[in-house]
């Protein structure tokens, strides 16, 4: 998923059944952009999925990555794509940077080595100058400068997030209102027991540390998110989860019961990365208590949000 951030009212979706779509926010209506499969499926050596997408604002361009390796330019003004698709990556352990002045295989400006199949690499969105993928080996991996040593990670945070058998990889996103550019979100794929429902949590990482600030997840939805973006200016984040897609955000001033009587929505606890003891509650403790706190841990505060669901398909 990527906000437009030319217009942060759309946002761009990608699909694993090859399809791209704009999304207007605030009707929830989609349009179709681009379609790889065009004739259905035909069998898994033609069927491309699509792994990667990103916008370039200054040029109008959406660029699309698919399962083979090749590399597609659209314009989103007139829904065409430009030429021909570019291959530049085949299946592998490595993720590569590239000059998008000269898009050819053998043109990679570095190599950064892995220990299984990359799912995303995505730069810093302010600076640019820090590097964060995420590996099918259960590894966030974070370069912290571009123009420094690339041949091993400045840090390497183990997550769980192994899971993308014919499903939509896992993938690590940064916050773009970060000014630290530390703070990144990933769904989780160990479903953990939360008053007696399992639950695929979505989890927002300091990846100067490794350590996990908070964790997003609501009662009723039970599948898996391995898309989350993060809106770039506004208090919001968007999920892709099964068939869906979910727009979450702060919880209003308004009176509860108004707010229910306009639109359905659904509350979820943004709180800390706390463990539950066997009698349901949380303990705040960690493992490390190392900074000087005498082991003693501060109460993570609880803020109250809401979400909206957009699109067709059950959460469950």
């Amino acid at each position: 998923m990527k906000f437009d951030t030319a217009n942060d009212g759309v946002l761009y979706t990608a699909s694993s059944d090859g399809t791209i779509s704009s999304t207007d926010l605030d009707t929830g209506i989609g349009s179709p952009l681009l379609n790889l499969n065009p004739d259905g499926w035909s069998g898994p050596s033609t069927w491309r999925m699509i792994y990667g997408m990103d916008l370039n604002t200054e040029k109008g361009l959406l660029l699309v990555a698919d399962s083979f390796g090749f590399l597609y330019l659209l314009d989103r003004r007139s829904k065409e794509r430009i030429g021909q698709p570019i291959l530049i990556h085949k299946k592998g352990s490595k993720a590569r940077i590239w000059d998008t002045r000269k898009l050819d295989p053998k043109s990679a400006l570095a190599s950064l080595a892995h220990g299984r199949v990359v799912n995303s690499g995505y730069f810093s969105p302010r600076s640019g100058n820090k590097i964060m993928t995420t590996c099918q080996d259960n590894r966030i991996r974070v370069w912290d400068y571009i123009f420094g040593n690339l041949e091993s990670p400045s840090r390497e945070i183990v997550h769980s997030h192994d899971f993308n058998r014919h499903l939509t990889p896992f993938k690590a996103e940064w916050d773009p209102k970060d000014y630290s550019e530390t703070v990144a979100v990933i769904g989780r794929y160990i479903s953990e027991n939360y008053n007696g429902v399992a639950l695929h949590p979505i989890d927002f990482i300091d990846t100067s540390t490794g350590k996990l600030l908070a964790e997003v997840m609501d009662p009723d939805i039970t599948t898996i998110s391995p898309v989350n973006k993060l809106h770039p200016q506004d208090e919001i984040l968007a999920t892709g989860s099964s068939r869906s897609i979910f727009i979450w955000k702060p919880k209003s001033d308004i009176d509860p019961t108004e707010e229910r009587t306009s639109q359905k929505v659904k509350e979820y606890v943004y709180g800390s990365g706390s463990r539950k003891k066997p009698n349901g509650k949380h303990d705040n403790s960690s493992d490390d208590d190392s900074d000087g706190g005498g082991g003693k841990s501060k109460k993570a505060k609880k803020t109250r949000f809401t979400h909206t669901a957009k699109g067709k398909g059950k959460s469950k």
